[in-house]
C-alpha cells in the first residue's frame, strides 16, 4: 500500500489491496465478487438477464382491437346523427303533408 506525506495526495490502492481494505470493513459486496467470476467463466445466464421487472408480451391482436374499438365508436355516432336526421325529415314531410306511403315505416322489414 501506498502511503502519502501530504493530506491533499491521494490514496492509490491495487485492486487486491482495495478488496482486502474493504473486508476489513465488512463493506466489500461479495455478491458482486461471485457474479465477477461467473462472468469470467462465461455463464451465459447472467448476460441475457436485463435488470427490472420483464415487460408483459404484448398481445398480436392488440393492435387490430383498439382499432376497432375506434371505428365502432366513430360508427356509432355517425349511425346516431343519420337517425336524428331521418327523424326530423319524416316530422318535416309530415307538416307539409307530403305522401307519407312513399317514405319508408319503422315497421317495413
Amino acid at each position: 500500500m501506498m502511503t502519502t506525506t501530504k493530506p491533499t495526495d491521494r490514496l492509490i490502492l491495487t485492486a487486491a489491496e482495495r478488496r482486502v481494505l474493504l473486508e476489513e470493513y465488512d463493506s466489500y459486496p461479495r455478491g458482486d465478487a461471485r457474479r465477477g467470476a461467473r462472468l469470467q467463466r462465461g455463464d451465459a445466464a447472467l448476460d441475457a438477464q436485463a435488470p427490472g421487472p420483464k415487460p408483459h408480451p404484448r398481445h398480436p391482436l392488440a393492435d387490430d382491437v383498439t382499432r376497432l374499438t375506434r371505428e365502432n365508436a366513430r360508427l356509432q355516432a355517425q349511425l346516431a346523427s343519420a337517425e336524428l336526421v331521418i327523424e326530423i325529415q319524416k316530422k318535416v314531410a309530415t307538416l307539409l303533408g307530403l305522401a307519407t306511403s312513399i317514405l319508408p315505416s319503422d315497421n317495413a322489414s
